[in-house]
């Protein structure tokens, strides 16, 4: 079974700090969180830096790295391959990147800025290093409208027609899905899925395959303990959650931990992934439940219908104030800045990365200046404090894998998937006291965040930022075990 009983016993223990009350005006902000960062011995105080090559093998135009990757403590078995030449034959010339977003439909409205933010990240890099070892790094962008069939399509038309050297940053759990079987019995590395599904960190059964957000386990866990320690054990939940495997794997990722905190779930609404209403029907059965807090998991736009729906709710019940956590995939300004009712105020979510948009932040984390810098340079007319800067982190991981595979004389597929799954790595938007690590016996990138809550026109941190590195091990037979 899952380990989420060791999940709640490290919450529990105290290993991540309790978080102090949100409307508590001592609640630590952005700038405390990171200390190192005008800090001139930290690696992030000088402009971003992708990572290693730490071998004799680099030139002058790629950077030396911080940490380099232990690629001798995995490696991927291309005799299983079915092409095993191609997993091993040395990339000349350009590098490509692949990836499939949604750039149009509904869900383009959040994911989008995604592309802009990898684009801006390849013509960076290139610009400031010449590529890797001179060979300049192309990204290839497809548009899949979040249909899961459509990244199939784009997907063998990226490995098949472009010929691309990996795939990256490919947005929503049900997309990656769709093709893994794929990409792991053609041996293309599929790093970094834009989603935090623990179907991620299947190791043995997918071993080129990776993911990149916050595990939902993780941000589950995170805010179940929050209410816990908020409200006490015999706490009532209610869920809002779009029906299909990402709001699926999060609530139930949710149920298994709630369990062992004392939680009880009263209430669990379902939104159709295609609606673009407001989810009224739902919202009037959570304030016929009045549960103490809610965990909403919507999709794209639907953030801000949610919101919007919650501040009516208010406005006609007066006693209906629940605490209230909206998925990170939500922890964006726009979206909140768009409630117009006062839905937002108070809400919390959370986030692994640093909050660019808080002028404390903007102004002196020189990593994020560097990123603001090169975003505006890029011409996208998308708001940098959203998603944008997670698909810089995407692009960003992706490269310093290639570095780590050149820097080992082994630039292949095999050598990048290598570099992946042995990363150890600190990036330039990752919020200071979290790591980005795996290994043979850990297959999750991201396992920890901070939380954060709306307060009048921007994010606040509450309390201080949860790191459970390596508590959830592998995905085996079903489920993560530590």
């Amino acid at each position: 079974m899952r380990k989420t009983t060791k999940l709640a016993a490290v919450l529990t223990a105290g290993v991540l700090v309790a978080a102090s009350c949100g409307d508590d005006s001592s609640n630590t902000t952005a700038t405390e969180q990171t200390t190192s960062d005008t800090d001139p011995t930290s690696p992030t105080a000088t402009a971003p830096s992708t990572g290693s090559t730490d071998g004799d093998t680099t030139t002058d135009d790629t950077r030396d790295s911080a940490v380099a990757a232990d690629v001798a403590g995995f490696q991927v078995d291309v005799t299983v391959c079915e092409d095993p030449d191609r997993a091993t034959q040395p990339i000349d010339g350009p590098i490509t990147i692949g990836t499939s977003i949604p750039l149009s439909g509904g869900p383009a409205v959040l994911f989008a800025p995604f592309g802009d933010g990898m684009q801006a990240y390849v013509d960076y890099y290139n610009a400031e290093f010449g590529g890797v070892n001179g060979q300049e790094i192309q990204l290839v962008i497809k548009d899949d409208q979040y249909s899961a069939d459509l990244t199939s399509t784009n997907v063998d038309q990226l490995i098949f027609d472009e010929d691309v050297d990996l795939l990256a940053g490919i947005i929503g759990s049900p997309n990656n899905q769709a093709i893994r079987d794929l990409t792991n019995d053609l041996c293309v590395p599929q790093l970094w899925a834009a989603t935090g599904d623990a179907d991620w960190g299947a190791v043995d059964d997918y071993p080129w395959t990776t993911g990149l957000l916050t595990v939902y386990d993780i941000e589950a866990a995170i805010w179940a303990e929050y209410v816990a320690s908020e409200i006490g054990e015999g706490a009532t939940v209610g869920l809002f959650s779009v029906n299909n495997e990402f709001g699926k794997s999060y609530t139930e990722a949710f149920k298994r931990v709630a369990g062992d905190l004392g939680l009880e779930v009263v209430a669990d609404e379902l939104i159709d992934p295609a609606s673009t209403g407001a989810p009224s029907g739902q919202m009037t059965n959570l304030v016929a439940a009045n549960p103490d807090a809610i965990l909403a998991v919507p999709l794209g736009a639907q953030c801000i219908a949610f919101m919007t729906e919650l501040g009516n709710a208010k406005a006609a019940n007066p006693n209906f104030d629940p605490l209230v956590y909206q998925t990170a995939t939500c922890a964006n300004q726009v979206f909140f800045g768009a409630v117009q009712n006062g839905g937002q105020e108070g809400v919390f979510t959370s986030n692994n990365l640093k909050d660019v948009s808080n002028p404390d932040v903007a102004d002196n984390d020189a990593a994020a200046m560097a990123y603001l810098d090169a975003f505006a340079s890029s011409g996208s007319t998308a708001d940098p404090s959203g998603i944008a800067g997670a698909g810089w982190g995407a692009a960003e991981l992706a490269i310093w894998a290639i570095e780590q595979a050149a820097a080992d004389g082994n630039l292949t597929r095999e050598g990048i998937m290598n570099a992946a799954r042995n990363i150890d790595y600190e990036a330039d938007l990752l919020r200071d006291g979290l790591t980005y690590k795996m290994s043979a016996t850990d297959g999750y990138i991201a396992e920890g965040a901070q939380i954060l809550q709306w307060q009048g026109d921007g994010f606040v941190d509450v309390g201080e930022v949860t790191n459970l590195e390596g508590s959830l091990g592998v995905f085996e037979d079903g489920a993560a075990n530590a």
